[in-house]
């Protein structure tokens, strides 16, 4: 058999540990430390990544003992560090991760989709989606978004979706909505003229008529369009441009803050909103369209009013 063939499969932590294990015990003759030398410098680079997606390679190198596999809808509890090429660390935290119900298939939620609870796993990604979905942290300082990352993560608990979570996780969560509210705050102190209507913000750009969706099955129809805080637009009633028929009391036609914006409109009316998370996109936001605990700007204007 061939040397290299002792390394075949072997982590580089595993090698450590055989090692470690015949030093311990003295069983390391003179003649045999060239060898362990050489086996060193070869469990260094045993560790092979397997492509994940475009951008992300990984490698488990402690796996876990079968627990819950993470999947989507789930709440990841994750030790993560991160370091650059050179070796410099640049985040370590304990941290919750909610995966979405469909995550972008080049993305950190998706990778993580590899691991089941227990693992530990090495990713190899850029630094721009490593911070992109860790949105209550400050981002990375002196690192550019596509520099490649070392990201060291070990799943601490995976919790599926409809099971009730604990003070932990209820606490992350606190820290997004702080977060959260700090930006909307933010964003309504730049842009003047917002007035709060209950549990969303509205800016009023022309009156109506007085005539409104009085009752369930009225139905109206608006143009909309949603943008992000930073101005970025991510959603609108259509590209070729026909109004959208909402109906009233219909469920999944839109989001529950717009559903209240549009109950207090009348038909000509224009106006622009700011949607907390709470009444938006929630806790798990859309896809890879929308982040978590994200509040959203919509312009919406009604057209018309159908009895």
């Amino acid at each position: 058999m061939k040397l290299a063939d002792i390394t075949v499969g072997l982590t580089r932590n595993r090698v450590y540990e055989l090692l470690n294990a015949a030093f311990k015990h003295r069983r390391l003759s003179a003649g045999m430390w060239p060898i362990a030398l050489l086996l060193l410098a070869l469990g260094a680079q045993a560790q092979t990544y397997t492509p994940l997606s475009k951008d992300v390679r990984y490698a488990i190198h402690v796996p876990g003992k079968g627990g819950v596999k993470v999947g989507r809808g789930c709440h990841v509890q994750l030790s993560l560090s991160a370091a650059t090429q050179q070796g410099a660390n640049v985040f370590e935290h304990v941290c919750w991760l909610p995966i979405g119900e469909e995550p972008s298939h080049n993305s950190f939620e998706a990778s993580l989709m590899a691991l089941s609870q227990g693992d530990s796993a090495d990713f190899m990604m850029p630094a721009g989606m490593f911070s992109s979905s860790l949105i209550s942290y400050p981002k990375l300082k002196g690192v550019a978004g596509s520099e490649t990352l070392r990201v060291s993560v070990r799943v601490l608990r995976v919790v599926e979706p409809d099971i009730v979570l604990d003070d932990t996780y209820e606490k992350f969560c606190e820290g997004y909505r702080r977060y959260e509210k700090r930006l909307t705050q933010q964003y309504l102190q730049r842009h003047t003229g917002f007035k709060a209507a209950g549990d969303i913000w509205k800016k009023q750009k022309k009156q109506g008529n007085g005539k409104k969706v009085e009752k369930a099955g009225n139905a109206m129809l608006i143009t909309y369009e949603g943008f992000f805080l930073n101005g970025a637009k991510f959603d609108s009633n259509g590209k070729d441009g026909q109004p959208f028929r909402y109906v009233r009391g219909q469920q999944w036609q839109v989001i529950p803050g717009l559903a209240m914006a549009l109950a207090a409109m009348s038909e000509g009316e224009k106006a622009e909103f700011v949607f907390p998370s709470a009444v938006a996109f929630g806790a798990k936001g859309l896809a890879d369209i929308v982040p978590p605990f994200t509040s959203v700007v919509y312009e919406v204007e009604v057209l018309k009013v159908i009895k």
